[in-house]
């Protein structure tokens, strides 16, 4: 399970960027992740609820923004959303593609408590 070590990584960046501005209690920590990213989710979530217990990010939430495949077709110009990876636009039929979303892995932004 590489959710783990991603989950350790996200608690990294957090921290540092925590110590960077001052910060010193979190509400909500926002990610995107893309479904190329593989990354599952519900698992991040549990690793993060494991790799935070008894730190001061304990009880922090986690929310997850998923992002779908999304394409952009050379041919007709037109942005889809596939449910897996394709290579044929399904409204031309052309060929050439552009991924444009669906590879995210990051920290979006924190909410910080008052």
């Amino acid at each position: 399970m590489h959710e783990m070590s991603i989950a350790e990584s996200i608690i990294d960046i957090v921290r540092e960027e925590m110590s960077r501005r001052g910060i010193e209690r979190l509400e909500t920590i926002n990610l995107v992740v893309g479904t190329m990213s593989a990354v599952v989710p519900q698992h991040l979530a549990l690793c993060f609820e494991i790799v935070t217990k008894d730190t001061p990010l304990e009880g922090t939430a986690l929310r997850i923004r998923e992002v779908p495949l999304t394409y952009r077709c050379f041919g007709c110009n037109k942005e889809f959303i596939a449910e897996e990876m394709t290579f044929v636009c399904p409204d031309c039929g052309e060929g050439g593609l552009q991924l444009i979303a669906g590879r995210e892995l990051a920290v979006e932004s924190l909410e910080v408590s008052d």
